[in-house]
């Protein structure tokens, strides 16, 4: 029986209940353009509540894999899978890393720009517990304890980017430039300016295939039960997700009752 491989196993793990985030978020996205908004803070909110996953992931993730610049040349020539314990999950998570993928200044700068468009975005978030900030907790303070599990975020986090980053893409550029606070000439589809660049990737197709055969590398140097435990926290992923969705639309139900 052929071995099917990490990525093919999570696909499969995930089906259901990515179909379900998937339906939720895409029927929530018009909701926070043009007609049905007249600035963007519904969409920041969204951004925020979602990008605290991409925030406690990469905090997490470079603390692991230390500063790039003492490694990234060496990482090919280190995949001896009989490495044990923590050298060898710290391998698998250089293998991964892409400095191209990382949202987290993308996110920061984004964030600064919206505040300029609605002065209610400055306090969205403010001291608040939310089914995002407490999945950013349980990230940064667990995964440290069993860093294996982060290649299920990494995977997850980073997939969702390259396959619905273009649909969400397109349906921002729809509002138009000027409910971005940008210009008709600024508003370039190849490389998205701020306050859209979290959604851009340089260099996209090329990133998303190197992404892809690095996990298989990396894949072989998982044991079979550190697989299950990754396959494990996809499904866990994605139901926190929908937890954050559900609670999306509760507060801003709250909100247009006050």
């Amino acid at each position: 029986m052929t071995h099917a491989d990490l990525p093919s196993r999570i696909r499969e793990a995930i089906k259901e209940p990515h179909g379900k985030v998937n339906h939720l978020n895409t029927a929530r996205i018009p909701l926070c353009l043009p007609p049905e908004a007249r600035t963007p803070l519904l969409y920041t909110l969204g951004l925020l509540r979602y990008a605290e996953i991409y925030l406690g992931l990469e905090k997490v993730w470079l603390a692991e894999i230390g500063d790039p610049i003492h490694w990234i040349q060496g990482t090919s020539d280190n995949m001896d899978p009989n490495t044990s314990g923590r050298e060898r999950i710290q391998t698998v998570l250089r293998l991964l890393y892409l400095p191209e993928l990382l949202r987290t200044k993308r996110f920061e700068a984004d964030f600064l720009a919206l505040q300029s468009l609605d002065p209610n975005i400055s306090s969205l978030g403010a001291g608040k517990v939310t089914a995002g900030s407490q999945f950013r907790q349980y990230i940064e303070e667990d995964l440290p304890t069993k860093p294996h599990l982060l290649v299920a975020y990494i995977w997850i986090m980073y997939q969702a980017l390259f396959n619905g980053g273009r649909f969400i893409r397109m349906q921002l550029l729809k509002a138009g430039p000027e409910f971005w606070g940008l210009s008709a000439r600024s508003m370039n589809t190849a490389a998205l300016p701020v306050p859209l660049s979290f959604w851009h990737v340089d260099e996209e197709e090329v990133i998303k295939a190197s992404f892809r055969s690095r996990l298989n590398m990396a894949d072989k140097l998982l044991t079979e039960t550190e697989r299950e435990e990754i396959i494990q926290e996809a499904v866990e992923i994605l139901r926190r997700c929908e937890l954050i969705t559900l609670q999306l639309d509760a507060d801003v139900h709250v909100e247009m009752l006050a």
